[in-house]
């Protein structure tokens, strides 16, 4: 009797031993899908950011190919050009805003004039 008590005994304790190992192999294949999630989710955001990559070098190519194109010198021209347009229109306005300011005082001191010819005349 004493022989199957401590079999019954070995047994219960190796089943306890397996019930410890099942629960540690769950825990980690649990926690290696959850990796693998975790993994699966940066892949993705990986490629997001490997595609937006893709089409800001595309467009930068683009770009690069059309100043090549028109070469830096004539770039330069052209903005000299726009420079020099942009000087003559600020002159052209300049003078306009003088002429506009010289109006606008002639007109001030003609109706002053005025305001003084009408008190002189209407205290006479």
């Amino acid at each position: 009797m004493e022989k199957e008590a401590e079999k019954f005994l070995q047994a219960e304790e190796t089943a306890v031993r397996l019930v410890e190992t099942l629960k540690q192999l769950h825990a980690e294949a649990t926690s290696y899908q959850t990796a693998t999630k975790e993994l699966d989710t940066v892949r993705q955001r990986l490629l997001n950011l490997i595609e937006s990559t893709e089409k800001v070098v595309s467009v930068s190519h683009e770009i690069v190919t059309i100043l090549k194109e028109i070469g830096g010198p004539e770039i330069l021209n052209r903005l000299t050009k726009v420079k020099d347009k942009v000087s003559e229109e600020f002159v052209k306005q300049s003078k306009s805003l003088q002429k506009l300011k010289t109006l606008i005082i002639v007109t001030l001191a003609s109706s002053v004039i005025a305001i003084i010819i009408g008190i002189i005349a209407f205290l006479r």
